[in-house]
């Protein structure tokens, strides 16, 4: 890459800063693989460097990715899961067997670097030496005791305590060589030993436990790929792209529903590509270990029948076959470290795919197209062809990120040397036109898209063309504009004059307040009951006439003497300030006489 890992370096942490502000950590790994995917497209610098105007783009658009939780992202954590924990089968052997002797590398150091003096010392570098060999032939655990005593006695067995003197005085590469034949003579005959049933404490069924771990790790993979291609055909059905009456690629149906499609179209594409890839190396592991299961068998045989009714037999019978029989018994092991790797590397796969959700609008398009498909007979999609340029991908119609499977039917065109596969007749016609144009339309697309580079292998060709700033040059039509004379009709139509014509824009809006204002001023007539039914009527009338009266005339009354009462004798307002009181000779019979009578009597008193 033209960037330096110092640059890539910062970026990097730069990047992890922004992303944990919005409350997210990716790992470092991770964000270095996604610089390194974007820095293939020439938006964000040149091979002279990136200025800081590019670089602020840069860590905005990858903070963006990262942050956004989108498909593209969950493809490019299961790319880059799978790039750092899997690889050649026989590339993670050698990297396991190397972790185990850094591991062992300390407890080496101690044995090589030993010089015992006394008898105590030399015992204790022969336990060392018993130790060491447990831990590298991996046959159980040296913590446990039982463990530790037939390691101890299979290494006397073939390495006497006496012989450790000889084995001090060796140059140190001598040492180490024969170290590791101790390694798999002991380990030789503690597996002769645990199938004569004299010992083999810790120490696996190798030959049963590969074979069964293999076919149920085969069984699990099938089941995820059988999902996984159902789901794969019914995203590809809804796929809809056809070229238009120009001969430009669009996309039918509606656009933001389109591009998802696209992007889980195309992280279950990679998912496929890896969970096939799994299950073909599951496939060979365990077909290896059938071998390896008969090879043990039949090693094992061998050294019955060469130990067999003997009292002592020679090192030089005995000794290749127990180193033969360890040599089978690692192969196991590496076998079953092989199958953990794979069922490791699924759960993780697993794992990234439950974060992948579909949408209710997808779920509604990709139903409808299915439907459409299934009733048409449409649903053959053929299989992904590895001899064809892009995966076996329509060429064309990658130009617009829909990964549709070529047709073998549909016709191959061969462009510089490389063979080009398309999903219709009328889709390899339109490429033949113009190959170099569609061909750096899906480089073009790629670098705008990351998630599709790794999965396509289009790294060699974008670094090829990672200075070229625009592979397709974009043809905007050209517009034409003539002077032209047109004669219109003197009179198209017959004189008319409109008197409420008017050019004020003004007397109009007048016009208009004016005709709300009558609508909202509107008389109403009402209707009384029987109003009609009235008329004119005679009536006659009495004459006044004079008559006479006779009013009541004054006459006296006598009471009786039965009590007092008192009246004011001058007031101011409507106080009273002085009574007077007489004899009463009214009778006080009602209830009401008697109450104004109690009355008086109580003002008189206050008067007093």
């Amino acid at each position: 890459m033209a960037f330096s890992d110092n640059i890539i370096k910062n970026m990097a942490n730069e990047i992890i800063r922004d992303c944990q502000a919005k409350s997210v950590s990716p790992e470092y790994d991770f964000v270095v693989y996604i610089i390194q995917l974007m820095l293939y497209n020439p938006k964000f610098g040149n091979a002279s460097g990136i200025d800081r105007r590019h670089l602020e783009n840069f860590v905005e658009e990858c903070v963006r990715m990262i942050v956004g939780s989108e498909t593209p992202i969950y493809t490019l954590k299961m790319q880059h899961t799978v790039d750092t924990n899997y690889g050649a089968l026989t590339k993670l052997v050698d990297e396991h067997t190397a972790s185990i002797e850094q591991c062992l590398k300390p407890l080496i150091n101690e044995i090589l670097d030993a010089d015992p003096a006394t008898e105590a010392e030399y015992m204790k570098l022969y336990r060392k030496i018993s130790i060491f060999v447990v831990l590298s032939s991996g046959l159980g655990n040296p913590g446990a005791v039982m463990t530790l005593k037939e390691g101890i006695a299979a290494l006397e067995s073939v390495f006497p305590a006496p012989d450790l003197r000889v084995f001090v005085d060796l140059p140190r590469p001598e040492r180490l060589g024969q170290l590791q034949e101790l390694v798999e003579l002991v380990s030789g005959v503690r597996l002769f030993n645990r199938d004569c049933g004299r010992g083999g404490e810790g120490i696996p069924d190798l030959t049963f436990t590969t074979l069964d771990a293999g076919r149920a790790c085969a069984a699990a993979l099938s089941s995820t790929v059988a999902a996984v291609t159902q789901r794969v055909s019914s995203l590809t059905a809804a796929v809809g792209v056809d070229i238009d009456d120009a001969g430009e690629i669009v996309t039918m149906g509606l656009r933001s529903a389109n591009k998802r499609i696209f992007d889980l179209i195309t992280f279950y594409r990679q998912y496929e590509v890896f969970l096939r890839r799994l299950l073909s190396d599951v496939a060979a592991i365990t077909e290896s270990s059938a071998q390896s299961a008969e090879r043990a068998r039949v090693v094992l045989q061998e050294i019955h029948l060469a130990v067999k009714y003997k009292t002592a037999v020679p090192a030089a019978t005995v000794y290749p076959l127990f180193r033969k029989l360890w040599s089978v018994w690692r192969s196991l092991q590496n076998i079953m470290y092989l199958l953990a790797t794979v069922h490791r590397l699924m759960t993780s796969l697993n794992s990234i795919h439950d974060h992948v959700k579909i949408t209710p609008d997808v779920k509604k398009v990709v139903g409808m197209e299915m439907k459409k498909a299934v009733e048409g007979g449409n649903l053959d999609y053929g299989n992904v062809t590895g001899d064809i340029q892009f995966q076996g991908f329509c060429a064309t119609c990658l130009n617009v990120g829909a990964l549709v499977p070529a047709k073998r039917g549909a016709g191959v065109i061969t462009c510089d040397g490389k063979s080009y596969g398309f999903c219709s007749v009328v889709m390899a016609k339109r490429f033949s036109l113009e190959p170099r144009r569609y061909i750096n339309g899906v480089l073009e697309y790629a670098r705008n898209n990351i998630d599709v580079i790794n999965l396509l292998r289009l790294k060699d060709e974008l670094t090829r063309v990672r200075n070229i700033p625009d592979l397709v040059a974009k043809v905007e039509p050209k517009i034409q504009v003539v002077d032209r004379h047109i004669q219109t009709e003197t009179h198209p139509r017959a004189t008319h004059i409109d008197k409420d014509y008017s050019w004020d824009m003004w007397e109009w809006k007048r016009r208009a307040c004016q005709w709300a204002k009558i609508v909202n001023c509107r008389t109403r007539a009402t209707q009384t009951h029987h109003s009609h039914h009235r008329r004119e009527a005679p009536c006659q009338t009495t004459e006044p006439r004079a008559r006479a009266v006779q009013t009541t005339v004054e006459a006296a009354v006598n009471t009786d003497g039965c009590g007092r009462v008192g009246y004011p004798l001058w007031s101011v307002g409507d106080k009273v300030k002085q009574f007077e009181v007489c004899p009463c000779t009214v009778s006080i019979d009602s209830e009401i006489d008697k109450a104004a009578y109690e009355i008086i009597k109580k003002i008189n008193e206050t008067s007093n």
